[in-house]
């Protein structure tokens, strides 16, 4: 079942590109354009696309090399610790936004009351954002820098082994799993799927059709991100919950490798993901494609006059 490191580099590098220059595109228009760069909604989708686009040029770039050769870009432990804690501290703050942002999608659509001064905003939304932004890097910068470890250093595993330090005590073992992986998966599936149900409801109630149509855009925003998880990550994390049961069968590895190679697709894919959930930049990448199409057709077309001279 194991995919070969051939395909895994193609696949990768395949998705890189575009990924970026999607994102990219997202965020400047986030930036640029005052009304959505003002709605609260889509400040969490800012801070996963910027941190998606750092993990992607940084550590998906580094994972397409170590496939492409066997050993990582650089044989030396401070670039073994980097790639280890960028990998940890940036993967974990972007499941966490989400997981975050699958709760304060409820909050931004049924009890606006919670963000109606700037108080309750500070509170209730800039600075749980700031929090779950944050808290990864400090905690991974104290576990890979400053709490005593000596991994075996394996130059022919991505990351050189060195992700052990995560699990160095049976406690911080116990942390980093449930708060770091199965917890947050499982708040994104349970309060999309909330959000999904509520939603549905209220669409169906004669006096709450207007209010579906006003937040639509707000909860197919996140929904979309949210389902990728519920599709690439969810399943290996019942594996992976399983797994810190107690309950342990080799069977399970293959298939929790491959599921764990997968979930970096997570912000290969978010880009696309917000372009398509968005008619806003729907709109505005389909301007770009025309003009490119017309300019390209418009090339083709022009009649290029020639000069003929004539002897006498």
């Amino acid at each position: 079942m194991a995919i070969p490191y051939i395909i895994r580099f193609w696949l990768y590098l395949i998705f890189l590109i575009p990924s970026v220059l999607c994102a990219l595109f997202c965020l400047y228009h986030f930036l640029i354009d005052r009304v959505l760069r003002k709605a609260l909604n889509n400040h969490v989708v800012m801070l996963i696309l910027f941190l998606g686009v750092f993990l992607n040029l940084t550590d998906i770039v580094w994972y397409i090399d170590f496939y492409r050769t066997g050993h990582p870009l650089s044989l030396t432990e401070a670039f073994c610790m980097t790639w280890t804690y960028i990998d940890y501290a940036v993967f974990v703050s972007i499941t966490l936004l989400v997981a975050w942002g699958s709760i304060e999608r409820h909050i931004l659509i049924f009890h606006q009351n919670l963000v109606s001064t700037q108080i309750k905003r500070f509170l209730v939304h800039y600075l749980p954002l700031f929090t779950v932004t944050m808290y990864p890097f400090i905690y991974y910068i104290i576990i890979y820098f400053v709490l005593p470890c000596d991994p075996w250093i394996d130059f022919t595993t991505s990351g050189c082994g060195i992700s052990a330090c995560a699990y160095n005590t049976a406690f911080l073992g116990m942390w980093d799993s449930i708060a770091h992986n199965i917890v947050p998966i499982f708040i994104i599936v349970i309060f999309s799927m909330a959000l999904f149900g509520r939603i549905w409801y209220s669409k169906y109630r004669i006096n709450q059709r207007m209010r579906w149509k006003n937040y639509r855009k707000m909860s197919i925003q996140l929904l979309s991100i949210s389902a990728i998880y519920l599709i690439i990550v969810f399943p290996s994390m019942i594996l992976y919950t399983v797994y810190t049961a107690g309950i342990r069968d080799n069977s399970y590895y293959d298939f929790f490798d491959i599921s764990y190679y997968l979930s970096y697709f997570v912000t290969l894919l978010a880009p696309f993901v917000s372009v398509v959930s968005l008619p806003e930049l729907r709109t505005k990448l389909k301007k770009i494609i025309q003009f490119f199409s017309l300019s390209k057709c418009t090339r083709r077309n022009q009649i290029i006059p020639i000069n003929h001279s004539t002897t006498h």
